[in-house]
């Protein structure tokens, strides 16, 4: 009896570990080759960030955190503080401020290949 019940369970624990597996969504990222400021940054920084880091609400809600310029922003990519914030890394404050929100894993992915790229603008 007790090894019927034990096949059941063993059973029934396969069949929701399938399930949940086969639901999670493997997102993949068309991330271009080149990526700029101009092309791609300002815009994602707008749409991402703007919020509260835009140029007339940044001084009061941002900390004075200036990253809606390029070379505001291309400071903070060198720092370490940008790729830091967006992905929760810890030491940094993240970003957006929000607990356990995070912007877009592509947009993440998009952001740290212009980092690793130098920061063209």
């Amino acid at each position: 009896m007790k090894t019927n019940t034990h096949k059941k369970i063993v059973v029934v624990l396969s069949l929701v570990t399938f399930l949940i597996s086969s639901c999670k969504k493997e997102e993949t990222c068309d991330i271009p080759q080149e990526i700029t400021y101009t092309k791609q940054i300002a815009s994602m920084v707008e749409t991402e960030c703007f919020l509260c880091h835009a140029p007339d609400v940044y001084k009061k809600k941002a900390s004075r955190n200036k990253i809606f310029d390029y070379p505001s922003l291309k400071k903070m990519g060198e720092s370490g503080q940008l790729i830091g914030s967006i992905t929760h890394a810890k030491g940094y404050i993240a970003m957006p401020y929000r607990k356990n929100k995070k912007i877009d894993s592509c947009a993440i992915e998009v952001f740290k290949k212009w980092v690793d790229l130098g920061m063209p603008e």
